[in-house]
């Protein structure tokens, strides 16, 4: 099966007949014409996203584990062990993860509490339980100083990785997830390999989250969810729902993300079955 576009070509090629076995010939042709198909369109799309992105720039490895490296502000820019972790252009993004998952009255989860962009959108829609569990020790006090201003409610800071301090934690109407790989390991385990970084997230979340409560995470598949990362979602909850947000003006020498758009994910209805 071979497949050409203006700028590549693909070809798919099955080694046995136990490919989509025991099916019969002909929906076992169309459904591999269809993965193919999709393959092709996800790839010629990444291409013409590449337009609007920034040229990016190499991420430096993780030398020290971010829970216990010194964390330091530059210019906007949370650096946790050479690696950019937040950026005050997220902004727009932050607002948005807050609102989809913050009622008043309720209460909300954060995993993360970075330059505190979230937690302060958090805290203007009203919960009375804010819970913000932060990996990293430092950041956790500057958090919990944060936590002391006046105006604040509710304000809980957690230090620890968000692993150990869960099962403690109840549930939740609205959980958070904006945090980043702790060390290489996780890079590899979980950004390189899942269908986004959130996943390794998703049955906690579910365990931990109310019957009508949402969950939130932003992806960097501002055109449609993979189905791989849909399959991912749909073990753990019965719904979801995507908004793109416009806008983002991150440099150009970005060493973790390059396009002026994220998607922002909101799930529902975890399964308990």
């Amino acid at each position: 099966m071979l497949r050409r576009a203006e700028k590549f070509e693909v070809t798919l090629t099955p080694t046995g007949s136990s490919l989509l076995a025991p099916m019969a010939a002909e929906p076992r042709r169309f459904l591999l014409d269809r993965a193919l198909d999709e393959f092709v369109a996800d790839l010629g799309a990444l291409d013409e996203a590449a337009a609007t992105m920034v040229p990016g720039a190499a991420r430096p490895l993780i030398d020290t584990a971010l829970d216990t490296a010194d964390p330091a502000v530059v210019g906007g820019t949370l650096l946790v062990s050479g690696q950019e972790v937040m950026q005050t252009w997220e902004a727009p993004l932050m607002r948005a993860l807050a609102r989809a998952v913050t009622v008043a009255g309720g209460s909300v989860l954060e995993i993360g509490f970075g330059l505190g962009l979230s937690a302060g959108f958090v805290q203007e829609r009203g919960p009375a339980r804010h819970v913000i569990v932060e990996a990293n020790a430092q950041t956790a006090r500057v958090g919990e100083s944060w936590a002391g201003e006046a105006g604040r409610h509710g304000v809980e800071i957690v230090t620890g990785r968000w692993q150990d301090a869960l099962p403690t934690l109840g549930r939740f109407d609205g959980i958070l997830f904006d945090t980043y790989p702790m060390d290489e390991a996780e890079v590899d385990a979980y950004v390189l390999r899942d269908a986004t970084f959130a996943e390794h997230f998703f049955p906690h979340a579910a365990a931990h989250l109310t019957d009508d409560g949402a969950f939130t995470y932003y992806s960097n598949e501002i055109d449609s969810l993979s189905r791989r990362h849909q399959r991912a979602l749909l073990r753990h909850f019965r719904t979801y729902s995507v908004e793109v947000v416009d806008g983002l003006q991150p440099p150009a020498d970005c060493s973790y993300w390059w396009a002026p758009s994220m998607a922002v994910v909101v799930v529902r209805g975890p399964r308990r079955d």
